[in-house]
């Protein structure tokens, strides 16, 4: 603490060396209780490591089938082989008609993938399927060897080929023995109470920071083994626990001595092990770049005798270290409430800088509307089940495409027509039941009679339908898809049908970013039929639940205003934390399994 306050050395710049990953608890927590961050650079949790995190995948697809992210790892293990190309287009197909990724591995029949993958995944699919019913009365450890057993990964794990993979099944095996004792511990050893238990452990922590985190950028001490500092340096490092029997350490003796005579390869000569230590002690010292400080205590633990300084110490700084050491000084001796459980202070590496180079209207109401869903839905892009306001308005508009189309070709418009477009481009998904869905197929051929009595001009061909547009602003790209476009002479008239929304003021209309974004796409975008002057253009909105149009405009100041708040968006999507809003529309949302707002 004092090095930092006198220099310009961020906590980053701090490291910890210690001879063992068991002398490192000690450091951390007293750094815990005086407010300084802190990491421990040393193994990977067992919970994190890959070959087990594909096993917790495939518990928490049994525990919720839906769980697309799951799935997606349990798929992507690389004894399947299934190609990440096939799995893209697994996922694609799964946001092409809001499945769950589950449900686009159960029509893999409709995906164009690989014959070889389309096999993989309805033999894995049987495999959950059939654990899935015995989940109920088995623990989930046993459907865990079966699962194993029946891909025949644990052929696979019970013969490595290579060290790496005698490490992933040893920890394998150490997962099985975890999930052993969970079971003799608790009565309730099923697949939820586990994957309960898990998730847990992993948000408690059990274990040091993960390795493939990027320690550097953490701004924290670093805490770590001199083994682990191989190759690494810092601008100040302690070497601590500087005393015998801790560093250099006991050299650890054969349980069953082996006879000299026995062996064949040359011994080293002298002590061997000491020499190993004092190699590893420079180790330490060459760590340090601008400075290096030798630590050591007179007791540990709950010793009564004084330790002794290493005899590193004295090799390293000769005559001097007598004088270094400390004089001795009344402390204060620990309270009881100095072992209260300590605030681990945040030692977070920076999530990377999201960067926003494509907007669309409903990503921003969805960022407005609550944070969380706009990540969930498009930066993680984790499909969800369908609604069946989404199949409605899907349909109403493919509907209205096709009638289109049918009258620019000269067919005869019937009331007949429409209905029967209507019944061939009908999206059944999403719907409560055959009730729910029958209602909504007769509002909408209510909706499409009152459009062709009171709206439908035959005289008026819409020079597009549902049509693509892409806008560029200060290297953002704002795209969507126009429902209608009709041109009057020298006037474009945007449409957007409604079928759900309440209608707005005309107010409300003329200060709209939706129809702003029209506006701009109408202005700005060269070739037919765009590139209008903003007083050529009229913006509409076709409202059918409660049948009416609301008509605007837009000036040339108007759509800066609009530019300038697209672009702030884009400033606070990139900025966000991407919280929760807890508004009343999240009591409904599809994503509300992976918030904890209710909580």
């Amino acid at each position: 603490w004092e090095i930092k306050k006198e220099s310009k050395y961020k906590w980053k710049d701090f490291a910890v060396l210690v001879r063992a990953n068991s002398h490192s608890e000690p450091f951390g927590r007293a750094l815990s209780r005086r407010g300084i961050p802190y990491q421990f650079l040393g193994p990977g949790r067992l919970f994190k490591q890959p070959e087990v995190v594909d096993l917790i995948s495939f518990l928490k697809v049994l525990y919720n089938f839906e769980d697309s992210v799951s799935l997606y790892r349990l798929l992507s293990i690389e004894y399947f082989e299934i190609p990440a190309r096939d799995l893209a287009a697994i996922g694609n197909y799964a946001r092409r008609l809001n499945l769950s990724f589950f449900e686009s591995c159960e029509r893999i029949e409709d995906v164009f993938v690989t014959a070889k993958a389309k096999e993989t995944v309805k033999k894995l699919m049987e495999i959950i399927k059939r654990q899935l019913k015995l989940s109920r009365r088995e623990t989930a450890g046993q459907l865990l060897y079966y699962f194993l057993q029946d891909t025949g990964l644990l052929q696979k794990l019970l013969s490595p080929a290579s060290p790496e993979a005698e490490k992933r099944a040893a920890n394998v095996s150490k997962f099985f023995d975890k999930l052993k004792t969970y079971e003799v511990d608790h009565e309730d050893a099923t697949v939820p109470a586990v994957v309960d238990w898990l998730e847990l452990s992993a948000e408690l922590g059990e274990s040091p920071l993960a390795a493939d985190v990027d320690w550097v950028e953490v701004n924290a001490v670093n805490i770590l083994t001199v083994h682990s500092a191989k190759g690494l340096e810092f601008p100040v490092v302690f070497l601590v626990n500087l005393v015998g029997q801790r560093f250099p350490t006991v050299e650890r003796r054969e349980q069953i001595p082996i006879p000299d005579a026995l062996i064949k390869e040359v011994l080293p000569v002298g002590d061997y092990h000491l020499e190993e230590e004092r190699r590893l002690f420079y180790v330490g010292m060459t760590r340090a770049r601008d400075v290096l400080v030798f630590s050591a205590a007179d007791y540990y633990g709950e010793g009564k005798r004084e330790k002794r300084l290493s005899p590193f110490i004295f090799e390293a700084l000769g005559d001097t270290s007598t004088s270094a050491e400390l004089p001795v000084v009344e402390g204060q001796q620990l309270t009881f409430l100095d072992y209260a459980a300590p605030q681990m202070p945040a030692a977070q590496a920076p999530a990377p800088k999201l960067h926003i180079d494509y907007l669309s209207y409903s990503q921003i109401e969805t960022f407005r509307i609550c944070p969380l869903h706009y990540k969930l839905k498009y930066i993680y892009k984790i499909p969800t089940s369908p609604s069946s306001s989404q199949s409605f308005g899907n349909t109403f508009h493919i509907t209205m495409k096709a009638f289109y189309e049918e009258v620019a070709k000269g067919t005869k418009v019937t009331l007949a027509l429409m209905y029967r477009l209507l019944r061939q481009n009908w999206v059944s998904e999403g719907y409560l039941g055959k009730k729910h869905e029958e209602g909504s197929f007769e509002k909408a051929k209510r909706f499409l009679k009152h459009y062709l009595k009171n709206y439908f001009d035959p005289k008026v061909i819409p020079a597009a339908m549902e049509q693509p547009f892409m806008v560029k602003l200060n290297g953002l790209r704002i795209g969507g898809k126009i429902d209608r476009v009709d041109v009057h002479g020298d006037t474009l008239q945007i449409i957007d049908y409604k079928t759900g929304a309440n209608p707005l003021t005309q107010r409300q209309a003329d200060e709209d970013l939706q129809l702003s974004i029209y506006g701009l796409a109408a202005t700005t975008i060269d070739g037919f039929p765009f590139a209008r002057t903003p007083e050529n253009v009229k913006l509409s909105l076709y409202y059918f639940d409660n049948p009416q149009i609301v008509t605007t405009t837009r000036t040339k100041e108007d759509l800066e205003k609009a530019q300038k708040a697209i672009e702030d968006y884009k400033k606070q999507i990139e900025q966000s934390d991407f919280r929760c809003s807890g508004s009343i529309l999240c009591e409904n949302c599809e994503y509300s399994f992976l918030c904890r707002t209710q909580d």
